[in-house]
């Protein structure tokens, strides 16, 4: 026989399993029903924590687009979604701008080095033949052409005088020589800034004995280029704060799937760097590519100085924003915030990891001024 007491703790027991079960399949149905907002931009109902990625891409290529649609979480574990195109201009632009072929580059440094080297031979024949009218036996001393880019100095001259002749040959040998050292540096030189210019319209740069990505270049050349995301995510919230923006921007770019690009594609060297396009087409990037692509999308929104800190295997982020955060640096009188945004690990920003700590207080790295 059931006492009162245990009829009452029964009653409540179903009582609660029904509620749960109600809620179960109420959250059930909220996430199948995420993505439907006409306003391409949506905040998603599903909650998870912080460091938990939402990882959805979905791709769709249209005639001349790419349909992009990502969906990522913030810090507090939020779900968002939002819908853009690239269009296949964008990313053949960027893919043409960007790289360089070794043969290409072979091939112009060859014809170069080879115009100047003709150019050096027509200076030091005339230079020979001034030495020669200078000397005191110009009628004995002669220029021997031995093709278009060689000649040779030799003497004819009564024996009586070749001692006398000899010496003097042999003193404009002596100071065509010095010339032609010097006439070679020049030509050094020139290949040097040649193979600098060729590179830079390339959208690379030479620091030191590397070659390096000109990332300001590519800032700058992207930009507009992926404006319209900055566009989308700016309808999330009427009049968003600079920290709200920053932090959906820096979230959005963290869950990028992580990876390097190769060195070399279809026979270019690209260093294992995608442009800002091809990242985002591809959900695809490493440090510099997915920290590129932030600047790029951030210099749409507002004009504040950012740089790009690079320091060995790594690359991260200061922003002149008011201070957020732990971290920040100040260079040349002006405090940027620091941020990493190359993820997965979800990191506010304001706060680097303590690889990027022990480089920066360091003093190993080198920064980039993107305006």
């Amino acid at each position: 026989m059931k006492t009162p007491i245990l009829s009452i703790f029964l009653f409540f027991l179903a009582l609660i399993s029904l509620v749960l079960l109600a809620s179960f399949l109420d959250n059930d149905n909220s996430s199948n029903n995420n993505f439907s907002d006409n306003s391409n931009f949506l905040i998603l109902n599903q909650k998870a924590g912080p460091n938990q990625s939402l990882n959805i891409f979905e791709r769709i290529e249209k005639e001349t687009s790419y349909e992009l649609t990502y969906g990522w979480r913030d810090y507090r574990g939020d779900g968002y979604s939002m819908t853009f195109s690239i269009s296949k201009q964008q990313l053949s632009d960027a893919d043409e701008e960007f790289g360089y072929y070794p043969e290409e580059l072979e091939k112009y440094m060859k014809e170069s080095y080879e115009k100047m080297r003709e150019e050096m031979m027509i200076y030091l024949e005339e230079f020979a033949r001034r030495q020669i009218e200078k000397s005191k036996y110009p009628q004995y001393i002669l220029i021997e052409k031995i093709d278009a880019r060689k000649f040779k100095i030799k003497i004819s001259v009564p024996s009586a005088l070749y001692k006398e002749v000899k010496a003097e040959s042999e003193i404009i040998k002596d100071k065509l020589e010095v010339e032609e050292n010097a006439y070679l540096r020049k030509i050094n030189k020139e290949q040097k800034k040649k193979e600098k210019a060729f590179l830079e319209k390339r959208g690379f740069r030479i620091i030191g004995d590397s070659i390096g990505v000109d990332y300001s270049l590519c800032v700058r050349n992207n930009r507009l280029r992926v404006k319209q995301v900055v566009e989308r995510m700016k309808k999330i919230k009427k009049k968003m704060s600079l920290r709200q923006l920053l932090f959906l921007m820096s979230a959005f770019t963290q869950e990028i799937t992580y990876g390097i690009p190769p060195f070399r594609e279809n026979n270019k060297i690209i260093s294992g760097f995608w442009a800002p396009p091809k990242v985002l087409a591809n959900n695809f990037g490493d440090c510099d590519s997915k920290g590129v692509t932030f600047a790029s999308m951030w210099t749409n929104f507002k004009r504040y100085p950012l740089i790009l800190i690079k320091i060995p295997n790594h690359l991260f982020l200061g922003l002149a924003i008011p201070s957020i955060g732990r971290d920040e640096i100040m260079i040349k009188g002006l405090s940027y915030t620091l941020c990493e945004v190359t993820g997965p690990d979800k990191i506010p920003p304001g706060y680097i990891t303590n690889y990027s700590r022990f480089y920066l207080e360091g003093g190993r790295f080198r920064y980039e001024l993107i305006r």
